[in-house]
């Protein structure tokens, strides 16, 4: 394949939601260009896109695919992304690099606008891509063009705007027809056919035809002079004012067809190359010393490119996917990335999961290169002279959390950096190690998310693991004072162990911290023995008494001791501090905090009720709910051990419509009843311990 300039590319993500088509209208359009001479299938594993062992045996993309296609002196980088919300990230990062989004969606669907359709739109909205439709399956029995299309408008807006229509539906549905030149698309011994439109649709046709011009002209001041003079607009002044409606987001169109019969794909085919943007359409915001700011594609400018993609393949190492903003690249070359610098050997582009070497790429194009050293997900690559960054995609924050523990502890040393890679690889994924809980959690998206990390760490580094709830950071304090003394006596033949301590706790405004106070007088514990008390404290608060929890906001006084000449030692000393500590925090009243979250849960109205039952449930405060984008936001302040996989009940709860967000806002008291649970537990987990 040669390279290819800005104006003669078209980068397109096809979004949408599991199971409406998308990799078979992927796997249509290469067949159709003559890129694989047979179509391949979902069942038996051979599509282009879904190649990797997991999604053929799921029969679900796990990850975007880029599959590069060249036809009639175009470039199609079609990037495939997954339909679960679990690899949202995937959708991400293939809108970030678009030029145009295509919104895949079923005629046959009886679920309303399906959840990965409005997430799609989402973020192709956010980051200001133009955004169109497909609706494919018309071929299906219980398809319903009209109903989808009257979704699509509730759910988004009146500017979607059908531009295509079925003729027939089901098993009698047999082209489309299409508004740009009035003319019905079908397939006939497997090539494609331009017919005339047939007289049963022609009035509808022209009626739509007539509302279109009609808002085309309306959207631009210029050409609703020309259409109140002349009564009619030329096609170049209508393909003119349609893509600019289309560029500046005034209109959505609508395409329709059937991918596995190919009806539909030629026309489509047609409009990415007159309709949908080209790279050097396309604004891309940089930030330097000064700010953010505008830049465009531009190949006689120095290089520079953004990373937005890495994906670990068996025998050929990290692969960067990048799209290049400026300048060209050739293999062999040089480019800085922060302050470090990177070796580019050699260039490629990909087709599902084969690759071809080109010797340069040019400004807008998306290629591919191996072995990178330094370079991640969200990466800028420049040439030397460049000072500035790509402005990074917004990465979704983590909707799961779960404790994890390898089964084999010799996996243990390497675990960290297996979790490390694949965190590069894909940023919606986290780690973090918690030293004071002694567990190493994992963040996603979702359930399927999840598995999908824990398949990657057994397949690529050997490592399995179980999973589990992670362990929650409660806080113990106390609520009164208490005085007391300990003494450890310790006698077993030659030296023995002695020291003794009086000490008094009581408890400190929350958020105040801890002291340790020196009251000693008249040397009743000598100086040197005095950080050994202190000492034995600390250690015991990080500890805890009660649920093995931090324990906070309190002070400890050493007023008076005992100590012996021979016997006495730090470690005596130590030993009875900590064991006077517990025996004084026991009296004081202790309690229990838990840490509390602020929990923003975005659902459809429908859903308002159950979802503020649920939070109630959960021990949850409700504290607002306002209109925004179309659904309603509930806000409410929920224990954190309430909202262990929230995500699997939101989803369920609404159809997959749900979406949240969780920000840690304080800690507060845990309730009598509660509490009396959490220490029941910890004292028979420290029961089976002693037993072990």
């Amino acid at each position: 394949m040669k390279a290819y300039h800005a104006r003669d590319i078209r980068n397109i993500a096809i979004v949408g939601h599991n199971s409406v088509g998308k990799t078979i209208l992927a796997e249509s359009i290469a067949f159709h260009t003559g890129k694989i001479t047979r179509m391949g299938s979902i069942d038996d594993g051979t599509t282009l896109s879904d190649y990797s062992q997991n999604e053929i045996e799921k029969k679900y993309s796990i990850r975007s695919t880029f599959i590069a296609i060249d036809n009639q002196d175009i470039k199609y980088n079609l990037i495939d992304c997954p339909g679960y919300a679990d690899f949202i990230g995937e959708t991400h990062s293939a809108i970030k690099v678009a030029d145009s989004v295509l919104l895949t969606v079923s005629a046959a669907s009886t679920q309303g606008t399906e959840v990965g359709t409005e997430m799609g739109f989402e973020i192709a909205r956010h980051d200001q891509k133009p955004t169109a439709f497909f609706i494919n399956k018309c071929d299906y029995e219980n398809a319903d063009y009209d109903k989808v299309i009257s979704d699509l408008q509730t759910a988004f807006s009146s500017s979607v705007t059908e531009v295509q229509f079925p003729v027939g539906k089901g098993d009698s549905f047999n082209g489309i027809v299409d508004i740009f030149d009035m003319k019905m698309y079908t397939i006939e011994n497997g090539k494609p056919v331009v017919k005339e439109i047939p007289d049963n649709v022609k009035a509808k046709a022209e009626e739509i035809k007539s509302a279109l011009v009609e808002n085309i002209a309306g959207s631009d001041e210029a050409l609703m002079d020309k259409y109140l003079d002349a009564g009619e607009l030329t096609p170049e002044e209508f393909n003119t004012g349609f893509k600019k409606a289309f560029t500046e987001g005034s209109l959505f169109p609508v395409f329709c067809g059937s991918a596995i019969k190919g009806i539909g794909v030629h026309s489509l085919m047609d409009k990415f190359n007159s309709i949908f943007l080209s790279p050097a359409d396309i604004k891309t915001t940089i930030v330097d010393k000064d700010g953010e700011k505008e830049a465009d594609t531009d190949e006689t400018k120095p290089f520079s490119a953004f990373v937005f993609k890495t994906v670990a393949e068996a025998h050929v190492g990290d692969m960067t996917f990048f799209k290049v903003l400026t300048g060209k690249l050739s293999g062999g070359s040089d480019l800085k990335n922060g302050d470090e610098v990177e070796r580019v050997g050699q260039i490629n582009i990909v087709t599902g999961k084969t690759r071809h070497e080109i010797s340069e790429i040019y400004a807008g194009d998306i290629g591919t290169v191996v072995k990178l050293k330094y370079t991640k997900t969200n990466d800028t690559l420049t040439d030397k002279s460049v000072n500035y960054t790509i402005k990074p995609m917004d990465i979704p924050k983590p909707l799961m959390w779960e404790a994890v523990k390898t089964r084999d502890k010799k996996d243990d040393a390497k675990i960290g950096q297996a979790l490390s890679a694949l965190a590069n690889e894909d940023p919606t994924f986290g780690y973090s190690i918690d030293p004071e809980l002694h567990q190493t959690i994992i963040h996603g998206q979702g359930m399927k998310h999840i598995e999908t990390m824990i398949e990657k760490l057994k397949e690529r580094f050997s490592i399995e693991i179980d999973v589990g709830e992670p362990r929650i950071p409660y806080r113990e304090t106390i609520t009164a004072k208490a005085e007391g003394s300990y003494r450890h006596k310790k006698q077993s033949g030659g030296k023995g162990q002695f020291g003794e301590v009086h000490m008094k706790v009581r408890p400190k405004p929350r958020g105040e911290g801890y002291n340790f106070v020196d009251s000693i007088v008249g040397g009743s514990i000598p100086a040197r023995f005095i950080p050994a008390v202190e000492k034995g404290i600390a250690e015991t608060m990080v500890t805890g008494v009660i649920s093995g929890s931090k324990v906070v906001d309190l002070e400890a006084e050493l007023f008076f001791g005992k100590f012996h000449d021979v016997d006495s030692s730090e470690m005596a000393f130590k030993i009875a501090s900590r064991m006077c500590f517990k025996d004084l925090f026991k009296k004081a009243n202790p309690i229990l905090l838990e840490p509390i979250y602020t929990i923003k849960v975005s659902v459809p109205e429908e859903y308002t009720g159950d979802i503020m039952g649920d939070i109630s449930s959960k021990r949850g405060r409700p504290e607002g709910m306002e209109s925004k984008g179309g659904k309603q936001l509930i806000t409410a302040k929920v224990p954190l051990s309430e909202l262990y996989r929230y995500a699997v009940t939101l989803r369920t709860m609404t159809q997959g419509k749900g979406s949240f967000e969780l920000d840690f806002s304080h800690y507060e008291l845990v309730p009598h009843d509660v509490q009396q649970k959490i220490v029941e537990k910890y004292e028979a987990s420290k029961g089976q311990e002693e037993e072990e």
